[in-house]
């Protein structure tokens, strides 16, 4: 699946195994990432060869799985069907800084608001929490959902996490101390699939799920605000 985006003044997509950035306002040289040839993961590295029904990184075939650009739009990080994480500057040019390694595919990444961790959720549930500030340090698990999580968003503050999974919750959980759940957004019949908090309401949150409605809340307390059937809309 194709995905866009915008890092600072490059418009950024993805096109299978390819993240390509082409400045909007000036006649710079576009920049192109290509997975397929990107360096291969080490025989030494760690393998969990039960976290994705027993695939490894050579059955892997490179697509990018999921992008995530930074607050302030200097950095960039993707993540592919060979289990790679990618750090990226994009600003004065645009530069690999590392590649590393998750121990399961990923569904989603997101920078925190003070841009020093990239969290990343993963197919079997779980969130792992990435240093930026030192790009070559492992990742570390922060916690975990009982089936796969499909969806991540972060307060402006970085005070909480919000995580959506198949299963039809969304959680509000202290960042800082993730076992410590703060609340639970429940009303989606189906699988929730994006979590946005909206520029200008650091207090709201809006998801989108499978039901094919979308819906307001106030994520800390849990309370639903206002809900719209989208296909009513159609």
């Amino acid at each position: 699946m194709t995905a866009v985006g915008f890092c600072g003044e490059w418009f950024i997509f993805t096109c299978d195994k390819k993240l390509v950035a082409i400045h909007s306002k000036q006649a710079r040289e576009s920049f192109v990432f290509d997975c397929g040839t990107a360096e291969k993961k080490p025989k030494n590295a760690k393998e969990d060869n039960n976290s994705d029904g027993g695939a490894s990184e050579e059955t892997g075939s490179d697509k990018v799985l999921a992008f995530a650009v930074s607050p302030s739009g200097k950095l960039v990080a993707l993540t592919d069907d060979s289990k790679r994480l990618v750090l990226f500057r994009c600003e004065p040019s645009w530069q690999c800084i590392s590649i590393r390694w998750v121990v399961r595919r990923c569904t989603s990444l997101m920078f925190s608001q003070a841009e020093d961790k990239l969290l990343a959720t993963d197919k079997s549930g779980d969130v792992y929490s990435f240093s930026v500030v030192e790009p070559q340090r492992d990742g570390e698990l922060k916690m975990g959902h009982l089936s796969m999580l499909l969806a991540l968003s972060m307060s402006p503050d970085d005070k909480y996490i919000i995580t959506a999974d198949r299963d039809e919750k969304i959680r509000v959980s202290h960042l800082r101390s993730p076992y410590n759940i703060q609340s639970f957004c429940l009303g989606h019949q189906q699988f929730v699939s994006a979590l946005l908090v909206p520029s200008g309401h650091p207090n709201w949150l809006l998801s989108g799920s499978g039901d094919g409605t979308m819906k307001l809340w106030e994520y800390e307390s849990g309370r639903k605000l206002q809900s719209w059937d989208l296909k009513e809309l159609a």
